[in-house]
């Protein structure tokens, strides 16, 4: 019997919402022209609009606000008020507009591979859509640089981004490990994760570590960023920063919580209280 996830996690979204989804990330054309021809092209286009629009942002989680993986409480805060998320609120809402557009997709959760701690908890949401025969790897949520593009799901292709060179291997612990070559750095692990599916609860428990738990790296400081013209944006450590082509170069240090906020609203369209 085939499963169909997407009715496990609720029901899809009106035409109206996914119109003004698709508003909210700059694609009026699409929009305009509901229902759209679901394929390769459309989930590309669909990622990199939402990169470079939706920013990676933990402000709530600065400001004490709790946060829900709720799909009605998402949309309102993320394309009605235009703010951004967290990696589970992210590809949460943007797994129910691939789901609501008509697309087959399935939820893994993977290990992030950091150099400094390997072994981390499972938590990132990362998609798997099964389109045009291929299954092809979507994320919207992730805090560095990261695939603009939907990779296909084949072992040993190396695949360009046009920013950095990316490839998946299988591995005995990690299932499918995610290599990406940024100019200058040499291949580095990213990610590792398994093929069985996860639905919308799962990420729940992660979020609250992330949030609550005294020991996480995402409730200390301001994390923030966003994909603008190719060029990859974020404040971080306190420091406004951008990178292209593998040189990251420090713009300027953040000297107050207004000098901050001015730059959430100039460079990452946030204007938020907190």
């Amino acid at each position: 019997m085939t499963v169909s996830y997407s009715n496990i996690n609720g029901i899809p979204m009106s035409p109206e919402m996914i119109c003004e989804y698709l508003r909210r990330i700059g694609l009026d054309k699409e929009a305009a022209e509901l229902p759209v021809v679901r394929g390769r092209e459309l989930l590309a286009k669909l990622q990199q609009a939402h990169i470079s629009t939706i920013p990676y942002e933990n402000i709530d989680f600065l400001a004490g606000r709790r946060t829900y993986l709720e799909r009605e409480i998402l949309y309102e805060k993320i394309i009605r008020n235009h703010r951004g998320g967290v990696c589970s609120e992210l590809n949460t809402l943007y797994n129910w507009l691939l789901e609501s557009l008509g697309y087959d997709v399935v939820s893994y959760n993977s290990r992030i591979i950091a150099e400094s701690d390997v072994y981390q908890s499972r938590g990132h949401r990362v998609m798997g859509v099964r389109t045009e025969g291929d299954i092809w790897l979507t994320d919207v949520g992730f805090n560095y640089e990261h695939h603009r593009i939907p990779l296909l799901l084949e072992e040993g292709l190396v695949q360009n981004d046009g920013e950095c060179r990316y490839r998946l291997e299988k591995d005995e612990f990690w299932g499918w490990v995610m290599w990406q070559e940024r100019p200058g750095y040499g291949w580095r692990r990213k990610l590792g994760f398994t093929e069985e599916p996860n639905i919308d609860l799962d990420y729940v428990q992660a979020t609250f570590f992330a949030e609550a738990y005294p020991e996480s790296r995402f409730n200390k400081m301001l994390k923030v960023s966003i994909h603008r013209d190719g060029v990859f944006h974020a404040i971080r450590s306190g420091e406004y920063l951008v990178e292209h082509h593998g040189i990251q170069e420090v713009i300027e240090k953040v000297g107050s919580k207004e000098h901050e906020k001015r730059l959430l609203r100039d460079v990452f369209g946030l204007d938020v209280r907190y």
